[in-house]
């Protein structure tokens, strides 16, 4: 059984989520509708994930952000937004959340989405990787991100991660230390100036894409 505090100050929302949380099943629901109550709850019982409104009034949902990333940043946080610009997700992203989903998403594909992150994965909806995606590709004086900076090896490692496996199990695969790992991922992010996973995979499309475009 998994906790998880839904943070959103739309009464509507949050009550009709939470209730659809609940029966899906392995779910134990929280909920808060102020930054008070959520820091308050995270202190009584740390839940296993967090789904934030970023926008919640008075500043609540930065707060709250903030708060996690300072005191529990081994917390996974989804944001749950009504819209967001493309340098705004990329900003997320390089700012450790785990994914990004929209209000007005499939219910189901959201609890699929909460699993995946449960899991050690990350997940982000097509709507807003997309965007992010050209906004990425199309951004000027943008540094070259080319699949020629990538070694062979940082390849086989960037596949990995874009599959969603950890450290350890990417140690495995290709019988490495975790050591080891952790200094190739350095050294992907320095070349394709990235700062976090979920950005790295964002950036691997953008690759992928334009690969695809140049072959056509």
């Amino acid at each position: 059984m998994h906790n998880i505090l839904l943070i959103v100050d739309h009464s509507f929302f949050l009550h009709g989520f939470c209730q659809y949380l609940g029966d899906a099943g392995h779910f134990e629901v929280a909920t808060a509708i102020s930054a008070d109550e959520a820091t308050a709850k995270i202190e009584e019982t740390p839940p296993d994930i967090v789904v934030l409104d970023p926008r919640m009034g008075e500043g609540a949902g930065v707060q709250v952000s903030q708060y996690l990333r300072l005191h529990y940043p081994n917390i996974p946080m989804v944001l749950l937004v009504t819209q967001i610009d493309p340098e705004q997700s990329i900003e997320a992203m390089r700012m450790g959340v785990k994914g990004i989903a929209l209000k007005d998403s499939d219910p189901d594909l959201m609890v699929q989405g909460i699993r995946t992150i449960l899991a050690g994965g990350y997940w982000f909806e097509t709507n807003i990787t997309q965007p992010a995606l050209q906004y990425s590709l199309d951004r000027p004086n943008r540094i070259n991100r080319s699949d020629d900076l990538l070694t062979k090896r940082e390849h086989q490692i960037v596949d990995l991660v874009c599959m969603g496996l950890r450290n350890r199990q990417i140690a495995d695969q290709c019988s490495l230390t975790e050591g080891t790992v952790k200094i190739h991922l350095n050294s992907i992010f320095r070349k394709l100036s990235v700062t976090s996973r979920a950005e790295l995979i964002v950036n691997r499309e953008g690759m992928r894409s334009k690969k695809s475009s140049s072959a056509n």
